[in-house]
């Protein structure tokens, strides 16, 4: 096998005994028996050519285990994780009152915190599929707040409503909804710009909580094989809160601003560090499926009464689009409904979107065939969540009628000439940190568990290796950084992820459950499985502690935790009739 190497360090590493994929870009030579590297790949080829090259290298037995380019959700939310884990865990309940039990029961282990907090609840999976009402959370007596699995809706009980005076007479503001009863009453559902109502009532939450709950998610990610994360949605202070802790990152970081956030547009690339690039910007252009705001060309065939929510007209999405990308930012906009991929692609199109500009259209979970051409011939990237498609697949025939045929619809995109997929998980809006998962269903079309057999439309499958391109050199084309990232080669930064099977050759039904052994990033071993070839090669944990957070970093924080400030008398008397302030 020919052997290419650059010159190596006495701080190598080299791996042999396994399977290198040195690259997902091609079918040809791609597999490779040993790698050396220390902060970049330094040599690839046989196990000779490969120690020849590196003398001095720290031989790694990988004992059959396969070496990957290090994988990279294409789309998740780090700090928003992190808020998520300061939260009650709703995601397994099964009905409103199992909700408020969780939350009753995280509100009495959690006496000083003034509001009940939790994430991850959905009615898609309830009997009925009905939004639950604020009279549901009102046996909790503080203010109680549920988030929503997909983030674009929240549910609060008459405390919070009342907290954050939100009456009969508060108008629904422009991009949200305040769900209403027949009477005209808040329910205590708020989707989208509405959620604002209720965030405004949040100041900091310690520094000290950011910090664990933060970390956290670092180690969550290099135990499940992530070196990378393209973070959408960054608020400034997201930012800052980076910066500060650049010496603890143990993940590489494509941050995409928050493009609403921000009154003035910062200078690209400011805020970067090693592990941190900045210059991406991004729009919320519509809902999500799941809270029946993601804007449709047609009405919801399981709710007639709506088509969803546009978050902007035309002309000041392609206004805001001009802006960010005139000042030198790689725009990206979130567009689930067919409606919102039309109005972004339009926009796109008017701007005078060129391929070289990279410009991404996030989750595009559901076209008309009129549009789904466009991506390929604007050279638009479709930026895709495979695991949408398992956790949604339960309810989507239903929501969608006969628009589910072009509904995650991964394969009619490339067959249209969509060359570069990348894939993520929207974690913990979407999906979960584990990219295997996200491999799994990108190659089955089926939630971990099997089901439905075949999968959910199947001939939307992607095979194994497009799937892994779409977590290595897909998502490296994405961010601008295919020259350094998403394959093992010389020259190439050395994230390496190593599996316990080789994720293209191997049954995908062991996918979910699959063994990530180590966790390289920048050369780093940052995880390393407690009995795999890599253990005992992870540096040393660094105590996770950086300055004191900045009054912008903390104000990021809360706009992700939304708690409230101190109890006074009047939060207290959570017993006043609500009804009468309606």
């Amino acid at each position: 096998m020919p052997m290419v190497a650059i010159q190596a360090t006495t701080a190598a590493l080299l791996f042999f005994n396994g399977t290198i994929r040195t690259n997902t870009r091609s079918l040809d030579a791609v597999v490779a028996p040993a790698l050396c590297f220390d902060s970049v790949v330094r040599a690839t080829g046989s196990l000779e050519a490969v120690a020849a090259a590196c003398p001095g290298a720290r031989r790694v037995d990988l004992g059959g285990a396969t070496a990957v380019p290090g994988l990279t959700d294409s789309h998740a939310h780090i700090m928003l994780e992190a808020a998520r884990r300061r939260k009650a865990d709703l995601s397994s309940c099964e009905d409103a009152t199992a909700c408020a039990s969780v939350l009753a029961k995280w509100g009495a282990a959690h006496p000083l915190q003034n509001w009940v907090q939790g994430f991850g609840f959905d009615q898609t999976s309830w009997a009925g599929g009905k939004w639950p009402t604020r009279h549901d959370l009102d046996v909790i007596r503080r203010p109680a707040r549920a988030d929503h699995i997909s983030g674009h809706a929240v549910w609060v009980n008459s405390a919070a409503l009342r907290a954050a005076n939100v009456t009969r007479a508060t108008k629904s503001p422009p991009g949200g909804t305040i769900v209403r009863d027949a009477l005209g009453r808040p329910t205590g559902i708020l989707t989208d710009d509405a959620m604002d109502l209720i965030d405004a009532v949040v100041p900091p939450p310690r520094a000290s909580a950011v910090d664990a709950s933060f970390q956290a998610v670092l180690e969550a990610c290099a135990a499940a094989g992530l070196t990378g994360v393209h973070d959408l949605a960054a608020l400034p202070g997201d930012i800052d809160y980076y910066s500060s802790r650049a010496d603890q990152l143990t993940l590489r970081l494509n941050v995409y601003r928050d493009a609403a956030s921000h009154d003035q547009i910062p200078p690209v690339a400011s805020g970067e560090s090693r592990l941190v690039r900045v210059r991406g910007a991004k729009f919320f252009c519509d809902g999500a499926m799941g809270s029946w705001t993601a804007a449709m060309l047609a009405p919801y065939s399981d709710r007639p009464s709506t088509k969803g929510t546009l978050i902007y007209n035309a002309s000041e999405l392609l206004a805001g689009v001009k802006k960010w990308n005139n000042a030198g930012y790689q725009v990206s906009a979130h567009a689930i409904g067919d409606a919102a991929n039309r109005q972004v692609l339009d926009v796109y199109e008017q701007a005078g979107v060129a391929p070289s500009d990279r410009f991404r259209v996030e989750h595009v979970q559901i076209l008309s065939e009129q549009d789904l051409p466009r991506f390929a011939r604007l050279g638009v990237i479709p930026s895709m969540q495979t695991t949408h498609c398992a956790s949604d697949l339960g309810y989507a025939d239903a929501r969608l009628g006969a628009r589910a045929n072009l509904s995650y619809a991964w394969r009619a995109l490339k067959d249209s000439g969509v060359a570069v997929l990348p894939l993520g998980s929207d974690f913990p809006t979407g999906g979960t940190i584990p990219p295997l998962l996200g491999l799994h269903a990108g190659i089955t079309r089926e939630r971990p568990d099997g089901t439905p057999s075949g999968g959910w439309h199947p001939e939307e499958r992607l095979t194994p290796l497009e799937t892994l391109r779409g977590y290595t050199a897909d998502a490296a084309f994405a961010g601008f950084s295919e020259n350094e990232l998403g394959a093992l080669e010389p020259g190439y930064k050395a994230d390496i992820t190593v599996l316990a099977a080789d994720p293209v050759t191997c049954d995908p039904a062991r996918l979910p459950g699959l063994a990530v052994l180590g966790t390289v990033v920048g050369g780093d071993v940052v995880y390393a499985a407690p009995r795999g070839p890599l253990a005992g090669l992870a540096r040393p944990k660094r105590a996770f502690a950086g300055p004191r957070l900045s009054e912008r970093a903390l104000s990021a924080a809360a706009a992700w935790e939304r708690r409230l400030v101190d109890d006074t008398a009047e939060d207290r008397a959570w017993a006043r009739p609500w009804e009468e302030a309606m």
